[in-house]
């Protein structure tokens, strides 16, 4: 199955560009903590503007150029890691707070990444099957003519790695 997780336009950004290797998350809102956690092992990056200050939602669908692949999964319980982490990322500390302490059991789950550029960007055309606030969705088969090329990104991987638990 071929997937793909919503995310910021500036965190994909980041990650393309080898800047960041964490993804973080809370539970979404029609998830339980334990069910909303990184179980895929690969995944394709779609980028919103949704939840960014100052943005609008782009119309037209989503321009794919990074799929990851998960290194480590896992929960982030303490607030002193995640402001430790913040400057390796593109996430907005303030937001990171709410977001950690939004529900009952505070936490945030993360996934440290490998990232791989796609060549050509692959477009996905809006359709009701992208839409919604759901963080995963189900992707059709990657167009045959994408290549892949590995982001260099282990400086920031080794630095993140080093303040997880």
């Amino acid at each position: 199955m071929n997937l793909g997780f919503k995310e910021l336009a500036s965190v994909c950004a980041a990650i393309g560009e080898g800047k960041q290797a964490l993804l973080l998350r809370k539970a979404g809102l029609r998830e339980s903590t334990s069910e909303s956690g990184f179980q895929a092992s690969s995944f394709h990056l779609l980028p919103t503007h949704y939840h960014e200050k100052k943005r609008s939602a782009p119309g037209d669908g989503f321009d794919v150029a990074v799929r990851v692949e998960v290194v480590r999964a896992g929960d982030l319980r303490d607030w002193s890691a995640i402001e430790k982490l913040a400057p390796l990322t593109a996430y907005d500390l303030q937001t990171l707070r709410e977001h950690f302490e939004s529900r009952e059991e505070k936490l945030l789950h993360y996934a440290l990444i490998r990232p791989f550029r796609l060549q050509p960007i692959w477009h996905l055309p809006f359709s009701p099957a992208l839409s919604g606030c759901r963080s995963w969705f189900e992707l059709p088969p990657v167009p045959a003519v994408t290549k892949e090329s590995p982001v260099p990104a282990e400086k920031v991987l080794r630095a993140t790695q080093a303040i997880l638990p």
